[in-house]
């Protein structure tokens, strides 16, 4: 087909925009090791910099990646080198707890969550199966797979393999589903075809659901029988998976994550992308072994990361220790509880390791040196951790665990002995603020008044009565989201924390007020959970989680004060503009933004207007805004 004289030199335009985006880029790198920012309106705009000698700041100076210099007044004498934020300013965040692999398989996969019925999940398994025609999902070597169902939304009750299979299309299909706490598979039928009948026993701490029918398989039971079985993803696709939920966390305002549980042949991938400078993403990585809750030195002997203790790729791969798990998960009555559930008094949960194989792989990793971080949920489980932290720590304990940071991931319901236990050794709480309201649902048919009043969901009574305490630099809990059990934005997460309601539904089972609202966080706490404390659970608070000299660059620019509305309910309505990364920005919402092609109605005018809006849009979102507006006037 011929092409037209507009097309011919909108291509010329294309290219010349390359060229000069290009030049541009190159013109401001070669002269990018030390830049001033400044926030953009002085008067109304200000950095919250969590450092504790300047608190609020409008500039800061940056080289080679570190803040080198954090300023209380813009400077007078060099306005023309200022780069300009345009927003306000805080400390980049970090999500204390998430799964990122899942995360970017799961942005591949069916989304499931709040589906109200099975004929809901058919529909939309039937809707990704037509989005990606020709690709093979369904096969053998190519399963479909989802998060996100959960049977409080199917009166109750578990699904079926044989509920998959009422539609036909479905029914010759390899499917594996997680449930929304990732605790869970419902696989179809061809699945199940691949296992002995009748189905093998479930393992020690785990589930075998065979009531109302066969196809959920929970905790070891689905590490055991079905992971085995299910097919196994190239390191080409996992790279991939790696990248997207990367970009998707920088858009949030997210610059590090602690990856909660990853295989050494995982963290490898990793490391090389860190050698290559493809991370935009900090990742302090907890280790687990392929046997889960065992110690396994041989797997991890070969990982080069053991090497870096400041880690790898300008620190954007870190080690954060070694997972282990527990228990299971409240919502399919898997968290192991002291006392039986409230609505099934036949079970009081699972435990995955018993107590004293929990107390000896805890002492195994502490004696190699490493950092140990355990999942656990129940009373039970919770107990189970603190018993093996304190075998470790030795019973005299006061404070002492500042020096290697033992985390509890989860601590949901913690006896109320336990929780002073937890305090007086300064073990780190790892909470998700939005598990609390989404569970809040159903807690209380799980566990009751009394134990959910004195146990469960803690937040505020974590944290110490002070920011400093002469005995223990300890802070307080970290704060994640479990991405993707739940959506990853930390800016929802902190609104639940202070108002006790559901980023979702703005509700909660008490009204307005929040649930317990005795636990919440104030809006520096919960802001505080999300960056310093964050740092502090990695070991790393000499490096990351405020803008102060010395630290990294890190930092994320928003559109609103947080702090200026202390009920803490704006937060659920915070715009990441820009998040940066050690001194490089990864993430600018304005060159996200849609501009209208004109080219077709105005010809070379319309393609010249469109030129002109796209160096000025590209060009503010890198920060070279005068050298932007210099070519569109040129344009």
């Amino acid at each position: 087909m011929a092409s037209s004289p507009g097309l011919y030199f909108f291509s010329i335009l294309s290219a010349a925009f390359i060229a000069v985006v290009a030049s541009l880029y190159l013109g401001e790198t070669k002269n990018s090791t030390s830049a001033l920012y400044c926030v953009s309106d002085p008067t109304k705009q200000y950095i919250k910099t969590l450092n504790n000698s300047v608190s609020e700041a409008k500039c800061f100076q940056v080289q080679n990646g570190v803040f080198t210099e954090v300023l209380t007044e813009v400077p007078i004498s060099n306005k023309n080198e200022i780069h300009y934020l345009d927003g306000f300013v805080l400390p980049g965040i970090i999500e204390s707890h998430g799964h990122i692999l899942q995360y970017g398989e799961m942005l591949e996969s069916v989304s499931l969550y709040e589906a109200e019925s099975m004929a809901e999940v058919r529909k939309r398994i039937k809707a990704f199966l037509d989005a990606h025609k020709g690709e093979g999902y369904g096969t053998r070597d190519k399963w479909i797979r989802g998060i996100g169902w959960d049977q409080k939304y199917f009166g109750g009750v578990m699904p079926t393999a044989d509920e998959l299979a009422l539609d036909p299309a479905l029914a010759s299909l390899y499917i594996m589903l997680d449930r929304v706490d990732v605790h869970c598979v419902l696989t179809s039928q061809k699945v199940l075809d691949l296992l002995p009948n009748p189905l093998p026993k479930a393992p020690p701490g785990g589930v075998v659901v065979t009531d109302p029918g066969p196809g959920v398989f929970c905790d070891n039971a689905m590490d055991a029988i079905i992971y085995p079985l299910a097919p196994k993803p190239d390191v080409a696709r996992k790279t991939r998976w790696f990248k997207t939920a990367m970009r998707e966390l920088n858009k949030i305002g997210i610059i590090g994550i602690g990856d909660a549980g990853m295989r050494p042949d995982d963290v490898a991938i990793l490391e090389g992308m860190a050698e290559k400078g493809e991370m935009n993403l900090r990742i302090n990585v907890m280790l687990e072994c392929a046997e889960r809750n065992t110690y396994c030195p041989g797997e991890t002997k070969n990982l080069r990361l053991l090497d870096h203790p400041k880690g790898m790729g300008g620190s954007m791969l870190m080690l954060g220790g070694v997972k282990l798990f527990a228990d299971g998960a409240l919502g399919s009555w898997g968290a192991a509880l002291l006392e039986p559930y409230s609505d099934k008094l036949e079970t009081s949960g699972t435990m995955l390791i018993n107590e004293t194989e929990l107390t000896n792989v805890v002492n195994d990793w502490y004696t190699a040196g490493f950092q140990v971080n355990i999942h656990a949920i129940g009373d039970r489980a919770n107990r189970a951790a603190v018993d093996a932290f304190e075998n470790v720590l030795g019973s005299n304990c006061d404070g002492c665990n500042s020096a290697r940071r033992l985390r509890i991931e989860h601590a949901q319901i913690i006896h109320p002995n336990d929780q002073k236990r937890i305090v007086k050794f300064g073990i780190i709480p790892s909470i998700q603020p939005t598990h609390a309201t989404s569970d809040m649902a159903y807690a209380l048919d799980r566990l009751g008044s009394e134990r959910l009043s004195n146990s469960a969901y803690r937040m505020a009574s974590l944290f110490p009565p002070s920011l400093s305490s002469p005995v223990s630099p300890y802070p307080g809990p970290v704060l994640g989201s479990d991405f993707p059990v739940e959506p990853p934005n930390p800016f929802h997460g902190m609104f639940a924390a202070v108002t006790r309601l559901s980023p979702a539904t703005l509700t909660s089972p008490s009204g307005d007020g929040g649930w317990y609202p005795e636990e919440k966080l104030s809006v520096e706490q919960a802001l505080r959970g999300f960056t310093r404390n964050g740092a502090y659970g990695w070991l790393k608070e000499d490096m990351i989680g405020a803008i102060e000299v010395g630290k990294l660059a890190d930092w994320v620019v928003i559109h609103k004060d947080v702090m200026a509305d202390q009920s803490g309910v704006s937060l659920r309505e915070v715009v990441v503009k820009e998040t940066w990364v050690g001194g490089k920005k990864v993430y600018c919402i304005e060159g996200r933004e849609q501009i209208k092609d004109d080219s077709k109605e105005n010809g070379v005018y319309g393609l010249l207007e469109w030129l002109r809006n796209r160096v000025a849009s590209a060009t503010k979102c890198m920060g070279w805004t005068e050298a932007g507006n210099s070519l569109v006037e040129e344009l």
